[in-house]
């Protein structure tokens, strides 16, 4: 029988006016070292039946932000993403800061505030460059969106 491990991720961008925070991982990280990304990390087995609640504790924990400073944070986008023994499930939010914060150091990567457009230019994991260009090319959609591994891919290509 085939072993496939599952793991389970939530992340958000979160932005103040015309600008996002985005984090450029270390190298020191197992996934996706040197590449931009939103804030946010695995799902915890507490946070299993919550990404929302997941979502805010990476939000505290890799930038200070607590959840009072966020005016809003809506479920975006969902991705199913499969690799040769991993099925990784993705939640990402995205959210409004009440004022721009400060940003902190983190052992994760550094985190920077850029202004919307230029982020589609960084070097993201496909999936991430995916919802970000999405994202910032309808600011005012709300609509959740999903996909599939096979949809990130045909998306991907007409970003090239």
């Amino acid at each position: 029988m085939e072993s496939i491990k599952t793991r389970a991720f939530a992340g958000t961008f979160l932005r103040y006016q015309d600008e996002v925070i985005l984090m450029k991982r270390g190298m020191h990280k197992k996934l996706g070292p040197g590449l931009w990304a939103g804030i946010g990390g695995h799902i915890e087995p507490s946070d299993a039946d919550s990404p929302v609640t997941a979502c805010f504790r990476e939000i505290e924990e890799e930038t200070g932000i607590l959840p009072a400073q966020i005016e809003s944070l809506n479920l975006r986008y969902f991705a199913l993403l499969k690799s040769a023994d991993t099925i990784d499930s993705i939640y990402y939010f995205v959210g409004e800061l009440n004022e721009k914060a400060a940003l902190r150091d983190t052992d994760e990567g550094t985190l920077h505030w850029i202004k919307l457009g230029d982020g589609i230019g960084y070097q993201m994991a496909p999936f991430m460059k995916s919802f970000y260009t999405h994202w910032v090319d309808n600011l005012s959609d709300n609509t959740f969106h999903c996909f599939l591994d096979s949809d990130i891919q045909l998306i991907n290509q007409s970003f090239n």
